[in-house]
């Protein structure tokens, strides 16, 4: 099968927020970030949708794999390139569909846990690998895999490192995989993910 990765369009987004909010929605470390079952799919999706629209999608970091050209996505990856933040009038737009996501009683809890994988991320320049999901019927074919290579080889072009958090142990193994090292944990409240840096490939080295 072919898997096919481009940039996500920006009529996608609620498309690969399902992809996210499925996925990830029972994560450990997003658990503990954003507590609460009530009506939870739904607000990960106008999270997802909220966050993706105030940064990442409009900057063409979001990268989708379909099984066809054309077809709907079916793994999406959420990078953040170095450099400054979307404006801050886009980000403001967006923000009132985050709180609403989070729900006013998780939102100190949130906030204070994005600040500490803030501080935890390195200073200098770096590719940050926010989150990546497979849909359920492509899982095992590879997708995850397609969506790194993609972005990780525009990464060692621009001769920079990538970073991510690893937020369960098989996480861990695939990042490894890819030349991702785990530096230490986040000390973040709850599971604590494994802070992991890729030092960028030359072609010499990739052989």
């Amino acid at each position: 099968m072919t898997v096919v990765v481009e940039p996500a369009r920006p009529d996608e987004a609620a498309a690969c927020a399902r992809l996210l909010a499925d996925a990830l929605g029972d994560d450990p470390v997003i658990r503990a970030m954003i507590p609460g079952d009530r009506d939870r799919t739904a607000r990960l999706v106008a999270l997802h949708t909220a966050q993706l629209r105030s940064g990442p999608l409009p900057a063409g970091t979001v990268d989708v794999a379909r099984t066809a050209p054309g077809g709907p996505p079916v793994g999406v990856a959420v990078w953040h390139r170095p450099g400054p933040e979307a404006p801050l009038r886009t980000r403001l737009r967006h923000l009132p569909a985050v709180v609403r996501a989070i729900g006013p009683r998780h939102l100190p809890t949130a906030l204070a846990q994005t600040a500490r994988y803030e501080r935890h991320r390195p200073r200098a320049p770096h590719w940050y690998l926010e989150e990546i999901a497979v849909g359920p019927d492509a899982r095992g074919l590879g997708v995850g895999s397609a969506l790194l290579r993609h972005r990780l080889a525009a990464v060692d072009a621009a001769g920079l490192p990538a970073y991510l958090e690893a937020t369960t142990e098989a996480s861990r193994r695939l990042y490894e995989r890819f030349g991702f090292v785990a530096t230490g944990e986040v000390p973040v409240e709850g599971p604590r993910p494994w802070a992991m840096l890729r030092e960028p490939v030359t072609p010499s080295a990739a052989g």
